[in-house]
């Protein structure tokens, strides 16, 4: 009777302590997913911000716009593009002592259609402080330094007044930033003379080489409409025409082939052009130059057209008269001038009306399908799926632990139902966002690394709560909840880091459906049984270290069939997937096998679970066995599905760098649990063997 008290006693304390170890992991997982995207709570002060009207950002965020490689709405293109420059999609500023948040949409506007503005927000986000410090110190070429007036002294000088009473992690306007942008080049410059791979550069090197990008991004927007803002100065001009427009870029565009013949009927004797033409046309080219990359937000004039060129580069064609819709475009940057005209003069109401009207010439050369799927992915983009799936997953996952203090009690009980329909919701609304995201980029589900995340998160969602089902053990379920949970953070912190959309079109090797629906799926599907396999394993393993499971062995002997059955599941998924990319391989490269590191990558997973499944049966490896190899096995997974991904080298190399050292976290967390296993089994052992020979 007292062993079973000390047994339950134990368990106790056991459960305590694995709650507080399971609490703590989440914390400094989730701090960890989320801390690069929170530099300081204090806003910056934005003196006389007007916030924009509602009318006009709900008005913006289906605005056509075509960007890697697909159509999509204003408001996913301003997603990313301040993700790639802010890190998060927030911003707060204050302005006469109100605070104000921004969105994507109002950032953007900003940019686009406030320029002033927007030069004063603090886009850039400065990890590292050497990074402007280092800019001091730049060797520039004898040319620059002449046209920039500075000697060494004064650029030290100038680097370290934009840095006084910064911290070594900041934000930076551009306005802050601007008398550094030429160092910044042509620093940058040098790196990429010196090392054309962003993956072999240093971290020093990398982070100028990331910074100059955005402020190249930045300053592409800030500029763009440039050509549209009536502005053009002109001292004179044909007599009758009004000052007004003269100063539009679609005056002169209109009537640039007139312009450019009497040009060339003009006699100066010098063959020089007089200096205020002269003024002109380098005013001119310098607003086409500017409009020239970057944004691209008027469809093609020609059914056959599938790309969208740069408004900047259209104009180029009508300077050199190769352009057939001339009069279309012109007509297009009157409509744009229209708007900004009336947000110079009139205010946001009558803006929002020129806006509506550039709008529908827009997507009134678009499809019924395409303006219907912008809309669909502006849903998409407010549904916001896998956060709210996230915060459900959270909180289910805090229900699951609460339930561990408690068991077989009425408590338990009730938050088991409780965790069990937060996670049913919660895959729900996962699911639901995987299929409209399916639709949106008309492929299947998986087709990058972000893809791979929530659909791992998914599968092994569901395939758990079956597990849990057919157990009814709570175990299977709380594991579901953290998995679901973990893999969100993850796509959470991928997507931030990345700043890319994922749902622009794959590369044209894996335009393929039917190979992306069996091959891609298939492997991805193995991945998620190898994780959910160490997953089960690693609760058996504290299980038996804590005493949570209270010397039962029925409980031991079904975590074990349940863990050799998710190997099975592993091993046979993992089998087809890596086949049937062989064949996908020697159809699309002529080649079964090439001993890629992501092919290697699959084979090491089949092996391993041969080799585990072989040595159960041959009896080599006992209970503690089994699941000691199946959380090893966790490391093989996390180097075929993620680590390959980082090697430069290979077919399947996307040569990212960022988050590298939490892998190798992941890895010795892994073996930690291994060799910690591993001494549990032995002192487990001898003790079992001396209570037989008592």
């Amino acid at each position: 009777m007292s062993e079973i008290t000390n047994l339950k006693k134990r368990s106790r304390l056991g459960r305590w302590v694995a709650f507080v170890i399971v609490l703590s992991l989440l914390g400094s997982y989730g701090l960890m997913t989320l801390r690069k995207n929170v530099v300081s709570d204090k806003p910056r002060d934005i003196p006389h911000y007007q916030s924009w009207d509602e009318s006009v950002v709900d008005l913006s965020r289906d605005l056509a716009f075509q960007d890697g490689g697909r159509i999509k709405p204003f408001s996913t293109w301003a997603g990313f593009s301040m993700l790639e420059l802010y890190g998060t999609r927030k911003m707060k500023i204050t302005s006469n002592g109100e605070i104000i948040k921004l969105k994507p949409e109002q950032v953007l506007l900003d940019c686009l259609f406030r320029p002033k503005l927007a030069r004063q927000l603090p886009m850039f986000r400065v990890d590292n402080s050497e990074v402007i410090s280092s800019l001091g110190s730049v060797s520039l070429p004898d040319e620059l330094r002449q046209v920039l007036g500075l000697t060494t002294q004064g650029q030290k000088a100038m680097v370290e007044s934009i840095i006084a009473g910064k911290g070594k992690r900041d934000r930076y306007s551009y306005n802050e930033l601007e008398p550094l942008v030429d160092i910044l080049f042509a620093q940058t410059k040098k790196i990429r003379e010196e090392q054309p791979e962003k993956a072999k550069m240093t971290a020093g090197q990398r982070r100028a080489v990331v910074l100059s990008e955005q402020v190249w991004l930045f300053a592409n927007l800030v500029y763009h409409f440039d050509f549209a803002r009536a502005s053009i100065t002109t001292q004179e001009g044909p007599s009758g025409i009004e000052k007004d427009k003269l100063a539009r870029m679609s005056y002169w565009m209109k009537n640039f082939p007139i312009l450019a013949q009497a040009v060339r009927e003009m006699n100066t004797g010098e063959g020089e052009l007089p200096p205020k033409l002269q003024t002109l046309f380098h005013e001119l080219q310098m607003r086409i130059s500017r409009s020239s990359d970057g944004v691209h937000f008027i469809p093609p004039y020609q059914s056959d057209e599938a790309e969208w060129t740069a408004v900047g580069q259209r104009m180029e064609s009508i300077v050199t008269g190769s352009l057939d819709d001339s009069e279309a475009l012109v007509a297009d940057i009157e409509l744009l001038e229209n708007a900004l005209i009336a947000l110079r003069d009139r205010g946001q109401g009558e803006f929002a009306k020129e806006l509506a009207v550039f709008k529908e010439s827009i997507h009134s050369r678009l499809s019924a399908k395409q303006v219907d799927l912008l809309g669909s992915e502006v849903f998409y983009a407010k549904a916001n799926y896998f956060l709210n799936a996230l915060v459900l997953f959270l909180f289910a996952t805090l229900v699951v632990m609460f339930s561990w203090l408690s068991p077989q009690s009425l408590a338990s009980r009730i938050l088991s139902w409780i965790a069990s329909l937060l996670a049913v919701v919660a895959l729900a609304v996962m699911i639901t966002g995987i299929s409209h995201r399916c639709m949106i980029m008309e492929r299947s589900p998986v087709g990058n690394l972000y893809d791979t995340i929530i659909f791992i998160a998914a599968t092994g969602v569901l395939v758990l709560l079956l597990v849990e089902l057919m157990t009814r053990r709570m175990v299977a379920l709380g594991l579901a909840v953290f998995m679901g949970l973990a893999c969100m953070f993850l796509a959470r912190r991928y997507e931030m880091g990345d700043g890319s959309d994922h749902m622009d079109p794959l590369v044209a090797v894996l335009k393929s459906n039917f190979w992306l629906s069996t091959h891609v799926v298939t492997v991805t599907i193995g991945y998620m049984g190898g994780l959910a396999s160490a997953g089960l394993s690693i609760i058996y393993i504290f299980a038996r270290i804590l005493g949570i499971d209270e010397g039962d062995k029925n409980f031991r002997r079904s975590m074990t069939r349940i863990a050799y059955g998710m190997v099975c599941f592993t091993l046979f998924f993992s089998l087809i997937g890596t086949v049937l990319g062989g064949i996908w391989a020697n159809d699309s490269w002529g080649r079964f096998w090439g001993w890629d590191p992501k092919e290697n990558g699959a084979l090491m997973i089949v092996l391993w679970c041969l080799i585990v499944l072989h040595a159960r049966l041959a009896g080599y490896v006992k209970e503690w066995g089994v699941h000691i190899a199946a959380v090893f096995g966790a490391n093989i997974v996390a180097f075929s599905w993620w680590h390959v991904n980082s090697l430069s080298t290979g077919l399947h190399s996307y040569g990212f760098i960022d988050g590298i050292g939490a892998i190798w976290g992941f890895y010795y967390l892994m073996t930690g649990v291994c060799v910690m296993a591993g001494i549990a089994s032995y002192v487990t052992g001898r003790a079992d063997n001396k209570l037989k020979k008592s």
